[in-house]
């Protein structure tokens, strides 16, 4: 529900965001202009009195004197009966140049305001406004949702390119997008009047009125003692008597108030000091234009300047959304149904066994209600069961959809008697296989809720084991469950194998790199031929294929980056691997089906600081493609390990090219069947002390190979940091190191 309440406002006022906070962006930069122009002419504190008197003698025909937000004085007067504006030098009173509001800025700031549009204009602004904040706090709470919690919210943020890219925007701009949401507002409702400007109608202090014509001269305005009072920092604006009407008073207005004075006596005849809702409201006018807080402008304006990328972002986001989501034909409300079906998921893939799941519960006419982990609900009024089919992020966490399941989940149990089954689905490689979904069964059990099934679990999509664990839900619930499920994968390209390199000696066991490019498409006019564009990929990213008569895919991280017009991969024979045997066994020349998959967490951080490469076996694939695209030469150290010298030293040939080009700055070597047997971990322990000499520098950590290996150098790396003020956890939560393993 709250993705909805997020989505919907921003889908629909997308355009109209765009309008007011581009122009936003660009009024923005007034106020810092204005500063510069104003900051040439500064001048020493001074009174008011002393400015209109400055000004009045060099400026003829003087009536009104006005410092703006900037600093920026302007006199308006009168020349041979025609109203002028002049900018003035306060210092001297002289002028020095005319006062030429620019047209450009009128239209940018009528556009802003009112859309050209007058009153409805502004009513569509004042309702942007709104809408705008709710989503920026409906983003922020879904953000944390995903997150894991608030107090995880700095810290990075996970999912492919668009969706990083649309939430770290967000949470960059989401401060300054707040702030200008939420003034831009009560400026509207002020201009309604909805939320009074303030201004009292009673005077907060009445001086004896003086008795016109008591004296034939009024004083120079220099000697007035209540102008003199002011301090022209603190002006608004001064308007003076009229010469020609004796009743007529000087109006002074400042920042703490209002008033009339006298322009004989120079005492005041009324002053309005300004009340709380006058401060406010020149408080939110200033921090919503910038104006007398130019440097708050630009980061306004700068945040502004992010609302069409995350309009752009958020509309892919969501029309992505839809396309992956599949529809649940015949679902009921939370209140109605019998059984709930809750699904936790990542990526979205869990969806499609939910649907299948959902559609033959329905036919064996089972009342059925289906919804994300994280809204579930207190209203499960007729709810008998509770099955929860979810995926596991990382190692043992919440999936997305989950993230506040286990915080939610309580509130309904106890009012009456339901069951529950569970269904995990992960991949057999992790330790943690099915880890959140354990959790959950356990959290249950807890409760006190009767266990419907034993929890079942789905190795890397699994048809057949869906369909087992169905097949004895139905047992269960004495029901026939007919389930059609039809995998969904990504749309694949034709890649066209062109090269192998083998390694080892064991055809069983062999090891090969093995590229790939896209094949030109035959049925062209040759003239038309080119060479055909790879997919947008970097080097650690995950090529996924799916062998010929299985649903699940298999990934591997590519050495390549699609700069390199070839998809390089390498691949270790298993003697029972479907997707490897398949591999291994292409021979140059045919063909196999791929998509590719962005794997952002796994690459060399930002800037010059070292990185440590760390790898074993087919593990050495990224790692090289690294040191190949390390033009700068940034520091990079490669501890590699393989069986021997001789079988499964992947690479070998390259190593010394990329040393000489400094690309590589050292290479260590480990044989697990050499005569004096070693391990990666090992060279590790014999470099400690230069190692944490790297990390002293800010160094980081990128280990790519089996889970086992991962294991040990991280138990390595915890021996060489033991002492030091780090841990791997928290070099891990600092991003300095990152895995890649299978």
């Amino acid at each position: 529900m709250l993705r909805k309440l997020h989505s919907i406002p921003g889908l629909i006022a997308a355009l109209l965001f765009t309008v007011i906070t581009l122009t936003g962006a660009a009024l923005s930069v007034i106020p810092a202009l204005e500063r510069a122009n104003v900051a040439g002419t500064a001048h020493a504190p001074m009174d008011v009195a002393t400015l209109a008197e400055r000004t009045s003698s060099h400026v003829k025909g003087l009536t009104r004197l006005v410092r703006r937000p900037s600093g920026e004085f302007v006199a308006y007067h009168e020349l041979d009966g025609e109203p002028q504006a002049s900018v003035i030098d306060p210092s001297t009173g002289r002028a020095i140049g005319p006062y030429q509001p620019s047209p450009a800025v009128r239209w940018l700031t009528n556009l802003h305001r009112k859309l050209l549009l007058g009153d409805a204009g502004r009513i569509a602004t004042g309702v942007a406004s709104a809408a705008m904040l709710f989503v920026g706090l409906s983003g922020l709470a879904l953000l944390a949702r995903r997150m894991g919690g608030w107090k995880h919210l700095g810290g990075r943020i996970r999912g492919d390119a668009l969706q990083r890219l649309h939430n770290e925007t967000a949470r960059v701009a989401l401060a300054g997008l707040t702030l200008s949401s939420l003034t831009g507002l009560v400026l509207s409702l002020t201009t309604f009047g909805v939320i009074p400007e303030g201004g009292s109608t009673s005077p907060g202090l009445v001086a004896p009125a003086h008795i016109v014509g008591t004296q034939p001269q009024p004083p120079s305005l220099g000697r007035l003692a209540a102008l003199k009072a002011i301090d022209v920092s603190t002006l608004r604006e001064l308007t003076l008597a009229a010469p020609a009407e004796p009743d007529d008073a000087i109006a002074v207005a400042t920042a703490r108030g209002a008033g009339q004075v006298d322009r004989f006596s120079g005492k005041w005849l009324v002053w309005h000091a300004a009340d709380g809702w006058q401060r406010l409201h020149g408080l939110v006018r200033m921090l919503h234009t910038g104006q007398g807080l130019w440097w708050l402008g630009l980061i306004l304006g700068a945040s502004s300047l992010s609302v069409p990328l995350l309009a752009v972002t958020g509309v892919m986001l969501w029309a992505r959304r839809r396309r992956a989501m599949p529809r649940f034909a015949g679902a009921v409300s939370a209140r109605e149904a019998d059984t709930v079906l809750l699904v936790g998921s990542e990526g979205n893939s869990t969806w499609r066994f939910a649907l299948a799941l959902h559609r033959a519960l329905t036919q064996a006419g089972l009342r059925v209600h289906v919804s994300a982990m994280n809204d579930v609900s207190n209203t499960y009024r007729a709810a008998k069961r509770l099955l929860v089919l979810t995926a596991t992020y990382g190692d043992g966490g919440a999936p997305a959809s989950a993230a506040q399941f286990l915080s939610k989940f309580s509130p309904f149990y106890g009012t009456h008697d339901i069951s529950f089954a569970v269904l995990g689905f992960g991949d057999r490689q992790f330790p943690q296989f099915c880890g959140y979904a354990r959790t959950v069964q356990d959290a249950f059990a807890a409760k006190g809720l009767d266990e419907l099934l034993e929890m079942g679990t789905v190795d890397r999509q699994s048809e057949s084991e869906f369909r087992s664990w169905c097949a004895r839900l139905g047992d269960a619930l004495a029901v026939d469950l007919d389930i059609h499920y039809t995998p969904s994968l990504p749309r694949t390209i034709p890649l066209e194998l062109i090269a192998r390199e083998d390694y080892g000696m064991d055809p069983q066991t062999a090891t090969s790199v093995l590229r790939f490019v896209r094949p030109a498409c035959t049925s062209m006019p040759r003239a038309m031929l080119g060479k055909p564009r790879l997919p947008t990929f970097e080097t650690g990213d995950l090529l996924g294929i799916v062998p010929p008569g299985e649903a699940a895919p298999r990934y591997y991280s590519l050495a390549s980056a699609s700069s390199d017009a070839v998809v390089e991969i390498c691949v270790r024979r298993h003697p029972h691997g479907v997707c490897s045997n398949y591999l291994t066994g292409l021979s140059p020349g045919q063909t196999i089906e791929a998509f590719f998959r962005p794997h952002p967490q796994f690459r060399p951080g930002e800037g010059s600081t070292p990185v440590i490469l760390i790898g074993a076996g087919t593990g050495i694939g990224p790692l090289i493609g690294f040191a190949r695209h390390n033009a700068r030469c940034r520091p990079m150290y490669l501890y590699f390990g393989a069986r021997d010298d001789d079988d499964g030293f992947l690479y070998r040939d390259e190593f010394p090219g990329l040393i000489r080009d400094r690309r590589l700055y050292a290479l260590k070597t480990a044989f697990s069947r050499a005569e004096r047997r070693a391990y990666v971990q090992d060279r590790l322990i014999d470099d400690a002390q230069h190692l944490l000499d790297l990390i002293a520098q800010g160094a980081q950590i990128m280990v790519c190979g089996g889970r086992a290996m991962a294991q040990g150098v991280a138990h390595a790396w915890e021996r060489i940091l033991d002492g030091s003020d780090l841990s791997v956890s928290q070099l891990r939560e600092q991003g300095r190191y990152v895995e890649d393993v299978y």
